[in-house]
Parts: C-alpha cells; structure tokens; sequence
C-alpha cells in the first residue's frame, strides 16, 4: 500500500481484541464465551503461550466457573439450523461463509476451552450438510483449505471436518 497504512494479519487483529477483553470486567457468561472464541482462534492460528498467557490463566482461574456457566447455557441448534439452511439456497456467499463461521467460533472455543464434546455432534452434523449439499459452499472452499491445513486444525480434524467437507465442496460440485 503506498499510502502507509498498517495491514494487520488476522492473528494480530484477534490479540488486539483479546487485549481489550481482558482489559474489561469479564462478569457475563456471553462475555466469557467471546474470550474463548477470539482465545482460541488465535490459538488455531498459532499464538502461543506467550501471547495467551492472560487469558489461559483466566480461563483456568477466575474464568473457569463462568465458562462453565456459558457451556451450560449454549444452545448450538440454532448454529447447525444456519449451516443447514444455506442448503435451501438464496443466501449470498457471505451468509453461507457467517453461518460456518459463527458455528466455527463456537468449535474453536470449545477446543480451547476442552470442552470437545460439547460441540462434536453440532460439528459432525454440519460437516454432514455440507456433504450432503456442497453446492453453497463451494465458494468458500479455498478459504476452507487454508484453515484445514493449519496444524491445529489437523490436531482436531473430528471436530473440524466441516472445514475438509467445504474445502471438497467445490469438487464435489464439478467446479475447477
């Protein structure tokens, strides 16, 4: 950019956000379960301890009761409802690629939280969508193939195989 303005990767934008959620009061399990989210997003990406240091003590400390709280409360029907719904056709790609992604949040949270088992039927169902009717998702497969290959995404790949199901959705549907 000749203008000189800073272009932030994806993982630097989700350590600032983690910064400012844990520079406020965390007192609201839906507020605990947004640091989980960005935590373990920048966790998938490759952040480490180093930069999680914070909120890993968090979660292990203070957070723990209220992360259970929110686990406790956390309805995944309606994330796998939008993921089946793009099947029906009529969302633009950006609503398919927000209907994986908030349910994507969800799965990244909870393998930072290990909480696996909370999410993998809601997990397994969607990858199943998408295979059954690959057709709307094949626009996002290449982003798909990019955080299907990310080592911490192959570390879990039973929980996060709606990522290799829409990164196949662009063959299955005959496209180049």
């Amino acid at each position: 950019m000749s203008d000189g303005a800073e272009v932030k990767t994806e993982l630097e934008v989700l350590i600032e956000q983690l910064d400012e959620l844990l520079g406020s009061p965390i007192v609201e399990p839906d507020d605990a379960l947004e640091l989980a989210t960005v935590a373990g997003l920048a966790a998938r990406l490759g952040a480490g301890s180093d930069v999680l240091g914070d909120a890993i003590a968090w979660r292990d400390g203070d957070g723990r009761e209220l992360l259970e709280e929110a686990w406790t409360l956390l309805d995944l029907e309606p994330l796998v409802e939008a993921v089946d719904a793009c099947t029906g056709g009529g969302l633009s790609d950006d609503d398919v690629e927000e209907a994986v992604c908030d349910l994507d949040d969800i799965v990244a949270a909870a393998v930072w939280c290990g909480k696996r088992s909370a999410v993998k039927a809601a997990a397994r169902r969607a990858a199943e969508i998408v295979r059954e009717i690959p057709d709307p998702f094949a626009p996002l497969a290449q982003m798909a193939g990019l955080i299907a290959a990310l080592p911490a995404t192959a570390e879990d790949l039973g929980l996060y195989d709606y990522w290799l199901a829409v990164a196949d959705a662009r063959a299955a549907v005959g496209e180049a």
